[in-house]
């Protein structure tokens, strides 16, 4: 329920049945939900815990004077006989700690929070410049400002998180660094879930920083955010490896394994890399688990029309960008695509067979009849004649990897998503892997 609405902040309140009051604080872009969410909401409800949402309608770093009046009516709501836990992620984590003297916490979860955005106080990418106001002059954290036992969760791989981090931890020998390797600056998403989030709260109100640091590492470790970040973050090094974790029987009892396929041009881009080092059937697991999981285990905005009406019914031929090469109907030219926003007019292409043939057909199915391609004036067609004397599309078999060629000319995969027939020698742009 609402407990306090102004023109900048929302004060909201779910009653549980927690020994403790949590209260959280909305991290940045959530100010158009101000009204009806605020951080920990679900978790609230799910595990009856008793939380208090301050939320605001601006990117104001809660720097309002709204905020006095909305404290007012929340110690008149939770009263002063139990522990208050303070909860907030980025813009969120700076307003927790900024008024935890004024919230009166007991303890403090701050995720990768900043001291401050001005940047007379530290230095801050000039896209925060956007958000400043009179009211952030001075706005950094200040030892006065401080209460509690605070825990700072962030990345030390993340520059900008580390940076502000050390600053804020000079200025209080109460603030406690518990860093979370691998989780980038949302660290709230390495280890979401309301099973996860309420085990670290417990934790957070026993106030032991051990316990904190053990739960919070438990907790991240078992989560797929936490994963895919170490996998992301593995690839440069270590293709090989983040591949077979990709292909594992592992990841498949994953409940949210959903978390790591959604990030198709990442999978896509190891299938590309195994399958063009002679890693065939590795690149084809991942392909096969890659489609399943889009397909099935997805939310709705994921399952689109490209995985349903496209007629992904044979192989996929990946470019070096990691996109699909399709033949666009409508304009009778070969492009590329990503393979979740394909559009109705394109369609993928794929060798005639794959045997070891060095040269195949290029082919399509439409409505499962195949079609194969031909040049005519210019333009790329459709033919139902397989022994069609026309100039016909093929696929050069390379071993690890195709060209396909028009019979003088070898296609070249551009940036912008077209393909053209413009050079008679091989480079990366003209390698295609098709699975």
């Amino acid at each position: 329920m609402i407990l306090y609405e102004g023109d900048e902040i929302v004060l909201h309140h779910h009653k549980g049945s927690s020994p403790y009051t949590v209260i959280t604080f909305t991290g940045l872009n959530f100010e158009n939900a101000a009204k009806d969410f605020f951080m920990l909401k679900n978790v609230a409800r799910i595990k009856d815990i008793d939380v208090i949402g301050f939320a605001t309608k601006k990117p104001n770093w809660f720097l309002s004077d709204d905020m006095q009046a909305a404290i007012k009516v929340m110690n008149a709501t939770i009263g002063f006989g139990r522990d208050r836990l303070v909860f907030g992620q980025s813009m969120g984590g700076y307003a927790a700690i900024k008024f935890s003297k004024k919230l009166s916490a007991d303890y403090v979860m701050a995720l990768s929070p900043k001291i401050s955005i001005h940047p007379d106080e530290c230095d801050i990418d000039e896209t925060y410049h956007q958000y400043l106001t009179d009211k952030m002059t001075g706005m950094s954290v200040k030892m006065g400002d401080v209460r509690g036992k605070i825990f700072v969760l962030s990345d030390p791989y993340d520059k900008t998180d580390s940076y502000h981090t050390k600053m804020l931890c000079d200025i209080s020998p109460d603030i406690i660094h518990v860093p979370t390797f691998h989780a980038g600056h949302v660290v709230y998403e390495s280890m979401a879930g309301s099973k996860s989030i309420s085990s670290i709260i417990d934790a957070l109100a026993s106030g032991q920083s051990a316990r904190v640091q053990r739960e919070e590492c438990v907790q991240r470790r078992r989560n797929p955010a936490n994963l895919r970040n170490r996998l992301l973050r593995a690839k440069p090094r270590h293709m090989k490896l983040v591949a077979r974790a990709l292909a594992s029987d592992q990841i498949d009892s994953m409940k949210n394994r959903i978390f790591i396929f959604s990030h198709v041009g990442f999978v896509l881009d190891i299938i590309y890399s195994v399958a063009l080092s002679g890693e065939p059937e590795l690149a084809g697991r991942i392909k096969r688990k890659l489609i399943t999981n889009l397909a099935i285990s997805g939310p709705e905005d994921v399952q689109t029309e490209a995985l349903t009406a496209n007629n992904i019914t044979g192989p996929l031929c990946l470019d070096c960008h990691q996109r699909i090469v399709c033949y666009d109907i409508r304009n009778k030219c070969l492009a590329v695509e990503p393979l979740t926003s394909h559009g109705p007019t394109m369609i993928p292409i794929y060798p005639d067979q794959l045997g070891h043939e060095s040269d195949q057909k290029a082919c399509v199915t439409l409505l499962g009849e195949e079609y194969w391609l031909v040049q005519r004036d210019g333009k790329i067609g459709l033919s139902a004649d397989k022994e069609t004397r026309e100039k016909t599309v093929f696929f050069l078999n390379k071993g690890a990897y195709y060209l396909i060629s028009n019979g003088s000319e070898l296609a070249t995969s551009l940036h912008g998503g077209s393909i053209v027939f413009s050079t008679a020698i091989e480079n990366a742009w003209e390698r295609y892997i098709v699975l």
